[in-house]
């Protein structure tokens, strides 16, 4: 991925770009789908733990903090590894920062996510994601044409009642 973009700062929040961005997580999992570029996403292992923390609005100093108390992972490497996730997210049109002052910004992530000391560390598996391109022509939305009661398509007195 890209390097050129890094976070703000340690205490920076990110949210998805939405439209045209929109993810789901199941079973561990994220999948994320770009609807204009037609890219679609695969977040899992640590990355989708962290994905979670992020949309939640941890800062990027929190998810280094709670991550280096949950996974077996040097804490400076965690850092630039939770940095360049970010970055390469944000490169790709997924993240967008937020700023302090957008409506809706979290002030302090949700309790839920301040998650407390962790008995036993699990195995650390870096904190990546990977695109896939191959549904591109079905993913992009066309904006020439509309949808219509009766299919697409839609001609003029198609939707009109018979």
């Amino acid at each position: 991925m890209n390097n050129s973009v890094k976070p703000k700062a340690p205490g920076a929040r990110f949210r998805l770009n939405q439209p045209p961005v929109i993810a789901e997580a199941i079973e561990g999992e994220v999948m994320v789908i770009n609807l204009d570029s037609g890219a679609y996403y695969s977040v899992s292992g640590a990355g989708a733990v962290v994905w979670k923390a992020l949309l939640e609005g941890a800062t990027t100093a929190a998810l280094v903090a709670d991550g280096s108390s949950r996974f077996d992972v040097d804490r400076a490497k965690l850092a630039g590894d939770v940095d360049q996730f970010v970055a390469d997210l944000v490169t790709e049109g997924i993240l967008v920062p937020v700023d302090d002052a957008d409506n809706g910004a979290p002030t302090e992530p949700p309790a839920e996510s301040r998650s407390a000391p962790h008995d036993r560390k699990v195995r650390y598996d870096g904190l990546r994601f990977e695109r896939y391109d191959d549904m591109r022509a079905l993913l992009v939305v066309d904006p020439v044409h509309e949808v219509g009661e009766f299919g697409w398509p839609s001609r003029a007195g198609d939707d009109a009642p018979k």
